[in-house]
This record gives C-alpha cells, sequence and structure tokens, in this order.
C-alpha cells in the first residue's frame, strides 16, 4: 500500500509541474503575441526573428510534452528528473540572458 501512495504522489507531482509548465508557455506566447503586434509591418527583419523565435518555443514545447509522455510510460523514476529536461529551462535562460 505504501508504494501505491507513493506512486500516486509522484503522479500528482507531475502533474502539478506539467500544469505549471504549460501555463509558463502559455503566457510566455501570450506576451510573445502582445509583442509581435507592437512591432510595425515594415519591420520584416523583427518580424522574421519573432517568427523563428516562436517556432523555437513551439519545438520546445513539443519537446517537453514528450518528454512527460515518456517519463509517465515507462516509470516513475523517470518523472523525479522531469525538470531537468524541460526545455522551458533553455528558455528561461534566453530570458535572463536577454532580459
Amino acid at each position: 500500500m505504501m508504494q501505491n501512495t507513493t506512486v500516486i504522489q509522484t503522479l500528482e507531482s507531475a502533474e502539478d509541474l506539467f500544469k505549471g509548465v504549460m501555463g509558463l508557455y502559455w503566457t510566455y506566447l501570450d506576451t510573445l503575441n502582445a509583442y509581435a503586434e507592437q512591432i510595425p509591418e515594415t519591420d520584416i527583419e523583427t518580424m522574421q526573428k519573432l517568427k523563428e523565435h516562436t517556432q523555437e518555443v513551439l519545438e520546445a514545447i513539443n519537446h517537453d510534452i514528450d518528454v512527460f509522455s515518456k517519463a509517465i510510460n515507462e516509470d516513475t523514476e523517470n518523472i523525479h528528473g522531469l525538470q531537468d529536461k524541460l526545455k522551458i529551462n533553455d528558455i528561461y535562460k534566453f530570458l535572463k540572458q536577454n532580459g
């Protein structure tokens, strides 16, 4: 029974982490959208850079969803190491360096 409780707690922690990470992505994409609306249509270079960055963010989201999916499908031990594998950490580092 103790092992079952541990598994449930681990899965709940993974669910909380997933919701938190996806919430961060949601907020970040909303911010990018607001930024994009402020860019003049004539500023093609900035729009192109934003498009490229947005594509990188979408790839990171897909990567992070895949990390969660693999961890859940493999075993609960992998769930403990999820946070270290997430690409959102790269986005956070980018923002910290460029913010």
